[in-house]
């Protein structure tokens, strides 16, 4: 549906909506369930007058996942039996066949009749889940972040619900989450864990452990042993989780020479307004212009940044200064892979570099594709980026390889993400770089030429090069 956290279409909409989504996260009987309140939702009846204070409550309020997480709750407590049988996270089997849905769906209504009260009082309930699978790729992260500047780290994370993901080396260490980049470096010493959250849980009580428990989808038996090896951790890990606003904690953030300070969030960007969310960026480009080598700051996000894409998350990292090693500037983000909400498993991002390559005339250099993607159209040089490599050095082989001209990096251009065939995505740091001669195609192009403005725009180009260029003033002559 691409539902924006601002809209209020009615909890029809909400409920088909959250149905529609666990039938394709592989979770039937919320699925089931979801579909039927959408159903019933206009209805006279318990169900309706249960849910009749939310009628308007905008998406952010998440009144479909509090509802049936109080559900849950109750089923989880042994006090609706007669559902039990069909929640998958207390042995139960999955309602498959029509006759088995209806019995199901016949004791969820009598549940929500009997238990009004206390589904009411679920409602109020801020949903958590503290989903740890989301750490696999802040793990790789630390790890890129220790061998790039091989300091101690300090771990704070806004959004933080019971601070699980605070222990991300723990986590990787015992093998909660995957540890799937042990080639990227060891994992540092964090020396400092703070989480903030409006309304932090208590991982220390029976009450806490339950009330993320509840949240999480009961069909989804693997999230339950991650959250149960997520509590063992905590145990003997300890962080500071606080309760406060995001926007204050980053403004109070400061960093410290002799370590790096990383500031992680997964999954609660969603539910900040636009004002907040501009000001905690503006904060940690504050912060990141103060940042030294010895004194880095990385941002790191998890998030559905797409509204129409909102079961693929993102893992996006900015750090200041540049990540040694790789000449992306400073306070560039990067797309280092996607996820499911889950946050696991990762598909990683595939490194890439372009040369935007012009000469003395202003003319730019551009090849014919020989192979995908966009075989066949025009575009500039460039292509993966080999192990040892940075980012500019690729692009300057890239150019030679295919075009037999040796250039001079003279700066950077910016960064575009493509499809790659297999699935996963190409994110391609652009470099501008002046040359001359007679470009020889080889390698992966099947022609090499110097093009002005206008013969570029004659050609047929790879999708989204004109366009870049225009954005960075690239453009030939």
């Amino acid at each position: 549906m691409g539902l924006s956290r601002e809209e209020r279409p009615g909890l029809g909409a909400l409920f088909g909506d959250m149905s529609e989504s666990c039938a394709r996260l592989d979770a039937p009987t919320y699925a089931l369930l979801a579909d039927h309140v959408r159903e019933q939702v206009d209805r006279p009846g318990p169900l309706a007058e249960l849910l009749r204070p939310y009628a308007q409550a905008p998406v952010a309020d998440m009144v479909p996942l509090r509802f049936l997480g109080s559900i849950h709750r109750l089923v989880l407590e042994r006090r609706a039996p007669e559902l039990a049988v069909y929640f998958a996270s207390v042995g139960g089997t999955p309602p498959a066949s029509p006759q088995a849905q209806q019995q199901c769906l016949a004791a969820f209504d009598a549940v929500v009749a009997e238990r009004a009260d206390e589904i009411a009082d679920g409602l109020t309930w801020f949903p958590q889940t503290n989903e740890v699978g989301r750490t696999e790729g802040l793990v790789a992260v630390l790890r890129r972040v220790s061998a790039a500047f091989g300091l101690p780290v300090r771990l704070h994370e806004i959004g933080t619900s019971a601070g699980l993901s605070l222990r991300a080396d723990a986590l990787a260490v015992d093998g909660v989450v995957p540890d799937t980049r042990p080639e990227w470096g060891e994992l540092p010493p964090i020396v400092e864990r703070v989480g903030v959250d409006v309304a932090p849980v208590d991982i220390t009580t029976t009450e806490g452990r339950l009330h993320l428990t509840s949240f999480i989808w009961p069909d989804h038996v693997h999230r339950f042993e991650r959250l149960r090896g997520a509590f063992e951790v905590a145990a003997r890990v300890p962080a500071d989780v606080l309760r406060a606003d995001a926007v204050e904690h980053v403004r109070g953030l400061r960093l410290e020479q002799g370590s790096a300070l990383v500031l992680w969030h997964s999954a609660m960007w969603m539910y900040l307004t636009a004002e907040q969310r501009s000001e905690i960026s503006a904060l940690c480009a504050r912060l990141g212009a103060e940042a030294t080598v010895e004194a880095p700051f990385i941002h790191v996000a998890l998030e559905p940044v797409d509204v129409s894409e909102r079961h693929v998350f993102r893992l996006q990292v900015t750090t200041w200064p540049s990540l040694p090693g790789t000449d992306i500037p400073a306070g560039v983000e990067m797309l280092w892979g996607t996820s499911p909400p889950s946050g696991t498993p990762v598909d990683w991002s595939v490194p890439c570099a372009g040369a935007i390559t012009h000469d003395t005339d202003g003319r730019l250099l551009v090849v014919r594709r020989g192979q995908e993607p966009a075989k066949g159209t025009w575009s500039i040089p460039g292509g993966r980026v080999e192990p040892g490599e940075s980012f500019a050095q690729a692009a300057s082989r890239e150019m030679q390889e295919e075009t037999g001209l040796i250039g001079e990096v003279v700066g950077f251009a910016g960064v575009v993400e493509r499809a790659a065939p297999d699935g996963s995505t190409y994110v391609i740091a652009d470099y501008l770089l002046r040359a001359d001669g007679s470009p020889v195609a080889a390698d992966d192009a099947d022609e090499a030429r110097w093009v002005t403005r206008s013969e570029l725009m004659s050609l047929s180009t790879s999708p989204g090069l004109v366009e870049a260029l225009a954005q960075w003033g690239a453009l030939p002559r």
